[in-house]
């Protein structure tokens, strides 16, 4: 028959499990993912497949930047070209120039001086022979003038000519070269632009699919505490754990547990055990022997996850290895409260209880305080 503050104990833990329960159903109902009120994805694996579309179009994107990029050196280097053979076509217009001066100059400065200003004619040399030998010499002189002069100016001529119209022809196709490559960096610039468009929306999607991962995993651990809870409502479990006062008045922190390890001196490990190990199956609730103030609450290394608890008078109570913990630090517990769950965390072979009193610092037998 249960004890009135045993009853007391039972009622206390009711309310606060069952507030738990209450907080575990209210995380999964606000954590539900509401009715998308878009087309756009609503879970990681669907805007994963979307940011992996849009990684294709990013790639042929560059596929065709760098066709882009070849098409522009191509016109470059046309229109250097062009512009090589414009330089070319100058100089060879201006060397005509130069032999045309030249050969004029081999003329003979009298005779050519004297045909190109009409002062000397056919009856000048006629009348000027001294004798018919002298007027024949004279006479191919000025023929072959004359013919010479003329081809030099007919050469002269052509030379010009064809150097002017290759220098159009290459004006023309330097300036076509100019506006096609014009052309080709205005397009190359373009993609870039959409290129860059499109990696920015993609780092957008992988910040947007972080938060999606991260809020289905809330929402799974949400739905498994619910399910634990329920299950547990379901089986009478954990939200009614029976409190057992031991004759050292200490609640028994894990009711129904074997003692799987005492403590001292162990053969096995030849280490000493400051506690008890109380084998339990996962889940198995673990109460607090005493009323106090968390200290600890979180993961300790070899301890695993773990509580500490302050109860005044020099005396602290440890629970080690836990799976699950429900209180925090700085926060009041009283005698038979749930504060963790048995678990393997930390240092250990197996799900159990690892309880430890100590009394001013120093580890005592929990054995005679619990039961």
């Amino acid at each position: 028959m249960l004890t009135v503050l045993q009853k007391h104990y039972q009622i206390q833990n009711r309310v606060r499990v069952t507030a738990l329960f209450l907080l575990a159903l209210i995380l999964a109902i606000t954590l539900t993912p509401l009715a998308p009120t878009t087309a756009y994805p609503v879970t990681s694996a669907e805007k994963q497949a979307e940011a992996d579309e849009l990684m294709r179009q990013i790639d042929a994107l560059q596929t065709e930047i760098n066709d882009v990029t070849k098409r522009l050196e191509d016109a470059t280097a046309a229109q250097n070209n062009a512009l090589a053979l414009m330089e070319d076509a100058k100089q060879r217009e201006e060397a005509a120039a130069e032999r045309t001066s030249e050969l004029q100059r081999q003329l003979g400065d009298r005779v050519v001086e004297a045909y190109r200003n009409g002062s000397v004619s056919y009856l000048e040399v006629i009348f000027g022979a001294k004798s018919f030998t002298d007027f024949l010499i004279s006479w191919d002189m000025i023929n072959r003038l004359n013919a010479y002069d003329a081809q030099l100016t007919s050469e002269s001529k052509e030379m010009r000519l064809e150097a002017e119209a290759a220098h159009q022809l290459y004006a023309e196709q330097e300036r076509i070269a100019a506006e096609k490559r014009s052309e080709i960096e205005e397009l190359k610039a373009e993609l870039e632009q959409k290129s860059a468009s499109m990696a920015a929306e993609l780092e957008r999607m992988n910040e947007e699919i972080a938060e999606l991962i991260a809020k289905e995993e809330a929402e799974a651990e949400a739905a498994r505490l619910a399910a634990a809870a329920a299950a547990a409502a379901e089986s009478n479990g954990w939200l009614e754990p029976e409190v057992i006062v031991g004759m050292g008045g200490f609640v028994h922190p894990c009711p129904g547990a074997m003692i799987s390890s005492s403590f001292g001196w162990r053969s096995f490990d030849n280490a000493f055990h400051k506690g008890i190990d109380l084998a339990a199956p996962t889940g198995t609730p673990i109460l607090a022997t005493q009323g106090g103030t968390v200290i600890i609450s979180g993961y300790g290394g070899g301890a695993g996850n773990w509580v500490v608890i302050a109860h005044g008078n020099g005396i602290v109570t440890m629970y080690m290895h836990a799976s699950a913990i429900y209180v925090s630090v700085g926060e009041s517990v009283y005698a038979g409260e749930v504060i963790a769950a048995v678990g393997s965390t930390g240092n250990s072979t197996g799900p159990h209880l690892h309880f430890q009193i100590e009394i001013n610092g120093s580890a005592v037998d929990p054995y005679p305080f619990i039961y």
